[in-house]
């Protein structure tokens, strides 16, 4: 074990990668901390339309995230042998994509809002300040749908810092624009949720020309001709669209599996989605560091691989796997320690249900003690295997630990046997992670996992199969 990590370049490399990572969603974190507490003293039906909102472009942002996640895995190891040129070509048809789903959610949001906010619960309240906040956060979409794509594109060739940058600027904007527009401080209007709306709004379109301004600055990876990013052949959407279909229908039928879990959950109660609006706060204050060796992993063994450095990868893979489930049992124990405290920081106005701050504080403990086995979950289909190029076989565990298994368990759990609400809550943890955990973990044991998509990865796979 010692001679597993007696590596000082691995830990070099880690920290490198995972560090600015860790920052950048630790900042994007506090501001979604930041946004709740405030809009938590407008009351409970607005902090649970604002979650609820915040749940259906969350919807959206998985469907990126998926495109982002194939776009890692082709800008990796294309970066392993310095191919900038089917860099650009996989920024390119990365960039088209995402902003026609981005163009869907809008329309979607800006045209219907009611009936959008209507399918996380029928209260009136809760649907009028949903759709207050809904068709002006609409706008943000496609500047989401940008920055994510020229991130991952950036920290998937090693440079990590930028979007770093980028977050901290539209963290503190989008603080102070909430704390001015919300309840009308410095001279602004008082515009309560559709003030906080506004302030993600504006801030969300600055990141975007903050990165693009600073990258001609830099003239980085990601600044290109229009012609060499848009140059796209059929070669090119076939070879990224085998590795890609796979992983964006994995995360938007994960993202849509777990859209039918906020379904259940909002309509036992919208004191009970509150304190799952609450939670999510400290869970990605949680999983920021995760995040970070995640990206770390990926782009290390995408990169190995890409190489055809094989036996160097394998070696890192097994690092992440212990590494991210003992730090994630340290950070579950403090998460514990602090919190009540923590939790109360929202009732700073008085507005909030005791029932919803009871049950925050259940769910803190019952996600803290649940962490090791999602992170390592998250790590195996993310930072192991689609870092390899097995896509499919990620794609297909992860679905199925939710679909046949997670979601109907939590139906059963909610509709037939009718157990209160923190038990189903449990009920999902349980029925996705270990199952997950279990099918990925005998996939990784086969090394098939391993699936280069450059000539220097094939041959070094060669190689290392005749060897071993």
């Amino acid at each position: 074990m010692a001679k597993l990590f007696n590596d000082k370049n691995f830990w070099k490399k880690t920290a490198g990668l995972a560090l600015p990572v860790a920052m950048q969603n630790m900042l994007t974190s506090s501001f979604t901390l930041v946004d709740t507490l405030l809009v938590s003293r407008l009351g409970d039906k607005s902090l649970a339309a604002v979650g609820m909102a915040g749940q259906w472009g969350w919807l959206m942002n998985m469907i990126i995230f998926g495109i982002c996640s194939a776009t890692g895995v082709f800008v990796s190891q294309y970066w392993g042998v310095k191919d900038k040129k089917n860099i650009h070509v996989t920024m390119g048809i990365s960039l088209t994509i995402s902003l026609a789903v981005s163009a869907v959610f809008f329309a979607l949001s800006f045209f219907a809002p009611n009936s959008v906010i209507h399918l996380f619960n029928s209260n009136k309240g809760v649907i009028d300040e949903g759709s207050k906040y809904l068709v002006i956060i609409a706008f943000s979409y496609p500047a989401v749908a940008i920055t994510n794509i020229l991130s991952v594109v950036l920290r998937s060739t090693e440079k990590v810092r930028l979007p770093m940058y980028i977050s901290a600027i539209t963290t503190v904007l989008n603080i102070g624009l909430d704390y001015c527009m919300i309840f009308g401080n410095f001279g602004f209007r008082k515009m309560g949720i559709s003030g906080a709306a506004l302030a993600t709004l504006i801030s969300a379109w600055v990141g975007v020309i903050v990165l693009i301004l600073l990258s001609l600055a830099q003239k980085n990876i990601i600044i290109a001709p229009v012609k060499d990013v848009f140059s796209i052949k059929k070669q090119n959407v076939a070879a990224f669209s085998k590795k890609a279909i796979p992983v964006i229908l994995n995360e938007s039928l994960w993202g849509g599996g777990t859209f039918l879990y906020t379904l259940i959950f909002s309509n036992m109660g919208y004191e009970y989605y509150a304190a799952i609006t609450i939670l999510k706060s400290f869970e990605n204050i949680e999983y920021v560091f995760f995040i970070g060796l995640c990206n770390a992993s990926a782009v290390m063994i995408g990169k190995s691989v890409g190489k055809g450095e094989i036996e160097r990868g394998l070696t890192d893979s097994r690092r992440f796997m212990i590494i991210v489930p003992a730090a994630s049992v340290l950070i579950g124990i403090i998460a514990i320690i602090f919190r009540a405290p923590l939790v109360n920081i929202f009732d700073m106005g008085n507005n909030i249900s005791q029932l919803t701050i009871t049950t925050a504080i259940q769910l803190i403990v019952i996600y803290s003690i649940e962490l090791p086995m999602r992170t390592l979950g998250y790590t195996m289909i993310v930072g192991i295997l689609r870092a390899g190029g097995d896509t499919l076989s990620a794609a297909k565990y992860d679905l199925a630990s939710l679909w046949l298994f997670s979601l109907p368990a939590t139906v059963i759990a909610a509709y037939v046997l009718k157990l209160p609400f923190i038990w189903c809550y449990i009920v999902m943890f349980a029925f996705e992670d270990y199952i997950k955990i279990f099918f990925t973990i005998r996939r990784y044991k086969t090394k098939k996992w391993i699936l280069p998509v450059t000539t220097e990865g094939k041959i070094g796979l060669d190689k290392y199969l005749t060897t071993h």
